[in-house]
């Protein structure tokens, strides 16, 4: 989510260089902003009136991180928590990130203290330790490798570092100027739970973005995909007043440079985190029909059915979505009563060891190829709950016939792929539905015998990291004949979004978009549609289905 920093002093007075409170927190929502940073709360500060201006922001739909100051070792759990003690006792978000420059001492015991201290009364604490332009003496370092060094070395839980982008830049500027926009290894990424970002001019830090120098776009394909926090935006407003007479236009232009040079993964993440729970309402109240057959896909490829009362999901993995809501750490629990899971092939957005691990608890039964078996095991599923399938089988699950058909996961005439059976599953009465997965090979030759599917599961692919291309060539067209092959009457487009992608690499709804023109051309009566999270669809009754493509 994009945040963005601002005075603590101005929130709480409502005077300052920003003018008037209410307009600038009503703009910054009204561009997206769902994240403030209060900066800087000291000891000084009653709690009670920072638990105040904490509610003004709560109750406006923001959450809130707090940078604090920390002057010594040994002072800093007082520094830290007291003017803190009041927001932690009524906080309104699961978890508070704060943020605090190194010390001059012993970090890594002061991280330690900290975590103490957080583990000792229960509060919901992130603490972020910041790379600050100088070292914490104020002479020229690398600060960067200081704060890694001291998160590393502490090594606790919820314990990370902010990384000051504007910081880091201006010390490889000032020190590294042959690499001066070399960025830290990966290690240093995988500890990064908090980020500020502001430009610089020349070598002043704090400016606004977009006319000012950062380099966003190399930072950002660095900063990992498993990055679930806030892209923090951090001016400094008295840095730059004297070239801006509309501070409060400066901080919203930022705002709209960052939203547009973010990668589309965090945007991702935000509408996980808005939409996944609710979703999943929606799909477990779904799977209480015992009448007729009923569909709802959550997330990428997961498929949740219940036909005349059994309930059966294909391939779900829901890998990311732990780290942002709360229903898929209740697995276990919310599908107790599945009796039938079906898994297509083995990578991660279909089989998942988290999502494999809880619901290998429930009673459900396993359809998986025999080639998965090994992997199944070590995951916790029981032999004796598992069947496992060869192409050309065909068996009986409750009221459905699954048969099985090898899947087109190779690159035509390679070994680039993986090994996949597809399942066409039909039963007494209700419509047939087929899967034929993730599909690289689209050439006709060799599909199965299968009779036409009343509803084919399409999933979207335009070729290796092809997802920015301008041109698809034939492969629209392509795909088009290779599903329609399966089902001439209803093609439901997933595949989409899926949460581990680059941009290069993830198919949105624009790609099926252009898929459904391409099987409109070739069969104008297929219905085409792409299901959202949680959407039910009745596919037994023609006439509620949604005619219309989305």
């Amino acid at each position: 989510m994009i945040g963005v920093s601002l005075p603590y002093e101005w929130l709480a007075s409502g005077q300052g260089l920003l003018g008037n409170v209410d307009s600038v927190l009503t703009a910054l929502k009204r561009r997206g902003v769902e994240s403030v940073e209060l900066r800087t709360v000291f000891l000084r500060h009653d709690p009670a009136e920072v638990l105040r201006v904490a509610e003004m922001l709560w109750d406006r739909g923001f959450q809130i991180s707090v940078h604090v100051k920390a002057h010594s070792e040994q002072e800093a759990v007082r520094e830290v928590f007291e003017p803190l003690s009041r927001v932690l006792s009524h906080l309104r978000q699961e978890r508070l990130v704060v943020v605090l420059h190194p010390v001059r001492g012993d970090n890594v015991a002061m991280l330690h203290a900290l975590a103490d201290h957080r583990d000792a009364h229960g509060y919901p604490v992130t603490i972020a330790l910041e790379n600050n332009r100088l070292m914490p003496d104020k002479t020229e370092g690398d600060c960067a490798a200081l704060v890694f060094d001291a998160v590393h070395t502490a090594n606790r839980e919820n314990v990370g570092i902010c990384f000051d982008m504007g910081h880091y830049c201006y010390y490889r500027k000032q020190n590294v100027p042959q690499k001066p926009f070399r960025l830290p290894a990966k290690e240093f990424w995988q500890r990064v739970v908090h980020t500020h970002i502001h430009a610089l001019d020349g070598m002043k830090t704090h400016f606004p973005l977009g006319a000012y120098e950062l380099p966003l776009e190399e930072i950002f394909s660095s900063l990992s995909r498993d990055y679930f926090g806030v892209y923090n935006i951090e001016l400094d407003f008295p840095r730059f007043k004297e070239l801006s007479t509309d501070l409060p236009g400066a901080l919203y232009a930022s705002v709209d440079f960052l939203s547009g040079a973010l990668p589309m993964y965090p945007t991702l993440y935000d509408r996980i985190r808005r939409e996944f729970d609710s979703a999943m309402e929606r799909t477990l109240a779904m799977m209480e029909h015992t009448e007729g057959t009923q569909f709802s896909l959550l997330g990428s490829s997961s498929y949740f059915f219940q036909t005349t009362g059994y309930r059966w999901i294909v391939d779900p993995s829901f890998r990311h979505a732990y780290h942002l809501c709360k229903t898929p750490h209740r697995l276990a629990e919310l599908l107790k009563d599945t009796d039938l899971i079906l898994i297509t092939h083995g990578h991660e957005d279909h089989f998942e060891e988290k999502t494999v691990r809880q619901l290998a608890t429930t009673r459900a039964r396993w359809i998986l190829p025999a080639f998965l078996e090994e992997q199944a095991l070590a995951w916790g599923i029981e032999a004796s709950r598992m069947t496992l399938v060869h192409e050309g089988d065909v068996v009986q699950a409750g009221p459905l016939t699954v048969r099985v058909f090898p899947g087109r996961h190779f690159r035509p005439g390679t070994s680039k792929g993986v090994p996949t059976y597809g399942y066409y599953i039909t039963a007494e009465g209700e419509p047939s539905l087929v899967f034929p997965s993730d599909v690289r090979d689209y050439s006709l030759e060799g599909l199965p015998a299968l009779p036409p599917a009343d509803y084919c599961f399409a999933h979207v692919w335009l070729g290796d990291k092809n997802a920015c291309a301008a041109d698809y060539g034939t492969l629209p067209r392509e795909f088009a004949d290779f599903m329609l092959a399966f089902s001439r009457k209803h093609l439901l487009f997933g595949h989409l979004y899926e949460s581990a992608r680059r941009d290069t690499e993830m198919w949105k709804e624009e790609h099926a978009r252009r898929l459904a023109e391409a099987v409109r051309e070739r069969s104008p009566s297929t219905v085409t549609y792409i299901p959202t999270w949680g959407e039910v669809l009745d596919l037994t009754c023609e006439g509620s289905f949604p005619p219309e493509f989305r």
